[in-house]
């Protein structure tokens, strides 16, 4: 049986949340004792223990409703028959919980492991992103070349966005070495229908419009390219490598705190509009 350490361990691996319930004080009769923990997942498997009985199935309900708000918490418990805050039991003591959410790194998947992926991958990972490096050349998205990637995936670039088990709500950072394997990324995510909390595309004003005409001609809808971030990033000037990867990484960060960004590449350059506006 996995222990709570462990499972801690393999849920944060797999990106999945979790709340843990720790007890931080106990007082007079109580099953539990301090420093007891036990670990729930959000259908309600525990693994561990705060002392069983009732006291364990209202622990397992605060643990539950934090992680639906994704906010911690500390509750205390009277383990008594009666008063303002008994739960009923017998025992007589008081047991303070600490209810911990444990939210899972968001999800980056960079379509291209070149020089502005490379980097992309090294900076989202460095500010919390559970990064993914996807590529058609098998000693580009390795460990070896990008040890701070936390998963690789090799092969035909449409293959993979039709099979792979994407995350919800994830972040999809177009950057491969070709313009057209850029546009068949976009089409093949846009006509997927993936659930995206964002979904961007590197590129000159230019290529992006003329990427956007032909797969507006190919039935993807306007609203849908509208929701595209190209050209990807945030204007702050730099032509480097690292500068541009910093600037798409900004706007990930952006992206996952829900905050507008004044200098969005994106909304200086209103492509989706100037579609719109054609016959």
């Amino acid at each position: 049986m996995e222990s709570v350490f462990q499972v801690m361990a393999r849920l944060e691996q797999e990106g999945t949340h979790f709340a843990v319930c720790t007890v931080i004080d106990a007082t007079g009769s109580t099953p539990g004792r301090t420093s007891f923990r036990m670990l729930v997942q959000s259908d309600g498997t525990q693994t561990g223990t705060v002392g069983g009985g009732k006291l364990e199935l209202l622990a397992t309900e605060a643990a539950r409703e934090a992680l639906r708000t994704g906010d911690s918490r500390v509750v205390t418990y009277d383990l008594e028959q009666e008063g303002r805050n008994s739960i009923g039991m017998l025992c007589g003591g008081q047991v303070t919980l600490f209810i911990e959410y444990v939210g899972c790194r968001p999800p980056v998947y960079v379509f291209g492991g070149g020089h502005v992926g490379m980097n992309v991958a090294r900076f989202a990972a460095a500010v919390g992103f559970d990064v993914t490096v996807i590529d058609d050349r098998p000693d580009v998205a390795s460990p070896e070349r990008i040890p701070e990637a936390h998963h690789f995936m090799t092969g035909d670039f449409v293959e993979t966005v039709a099979h792979a088990s994407f995350r919800v709500q994830g972040y999809h950072v177009i950057l491969t070495d070709k313009h057209s394997s850029d546009e068949r990324v976009l089409r093949a995510l846009l006509e997927r229908g993936v659930d995206a909390k964002y979904i961007g595309m590197i590129g000159s004003r230019a290529k992006i419009l003329e990427v956007y005409r032909r797969l507006a001609a190919a039935g993807i809808a306007v609203t849908d390219l509208a929701r595209v971030h190209a050209p990807i990033g945030v204007d702050h000037g730099g032509q480097t490598a690292e500068e541009i990867a910093l600037s798409i990484v900004v706007e990930l960060v952006a992206a996952r705190h829900d905050h507008e960004m004044a200098d969005s590449l994106r909304d200086k350059a209103h492509l989706a509009s100037l579609l719109e506006r054609e016959p």
